[in-house]
């Protein structure tokens, strides 16, 4: 079985540079974008490949399968998640998963931010706070390149 690298949470999933920049900076050639809308919209997924490189295998997975998908699989994946609750269905699935990138959570109705690119609401931090209580690293950084910033430090200021 694989390992996975880093969880990204990201609203726009494959967008960009980002499958190309983190792929690099881990040293993967394989994402694993977990979306039910996505995996069943074949226009969506021509789109994203277009930000994917094509030296990069890429798999588009309804949430439910990515675990079943995952243990099989014998290559460490980078994995690109929609939302929290997408990444804490996968997690129920059995599976590690030591680090977790928020990117970007577009605001929406009931969430409120947490910085100008993430909006949470309480479900999210439930999830996010549930993650570190296990032993998931959890943060948030646009890019590697950008200032990596510590979920938990975020939490101790909530409750000062």
């Amino acid at each position: 079985m694989g390992e996975i690298k880093l969880v990204r949470i990201d609203s726009r999933l494959s967008h960009g540079k980002v499958v190309k920049v983190w792929t690099k900076e881990l040293g993967v050639d394989t994402v694993v974008i977990a979306n039910d809308k996505v995996s069943s919209d074949d226009f969506r997924k021509k789109v994203m490949d277009l930000t994917i490189p094509d030296n990069i295998n890429r798999h588009y997975l309804p949430v439910k399968e990515v675990g079943e998908f995952v243990k099989k699989l014998d290559k460490d994946i980078f994995l690109i998640v929609e939302n929290a609750r997408d990444l804490e269905i996968i997690a129920s699935e059995g599976l590690d998963i030591p680090t977790i990138n928020i990117g970007i959570i577009h605001m929406s109705e009931g969430k409120k931010s947490l910085t100008e690119e993430v909006a949470v609401d309480e479900d999210d931090l439930r999830i996010f706070k549930d993650f570190m209580t296990k032993g998931s690293e959890v943060y948030l950084r646009l890019s590697p390149y950008a200032q990596k910033i510590d979920l938990t430090s975020m939490f101790k200021k909530e409750n000062d």
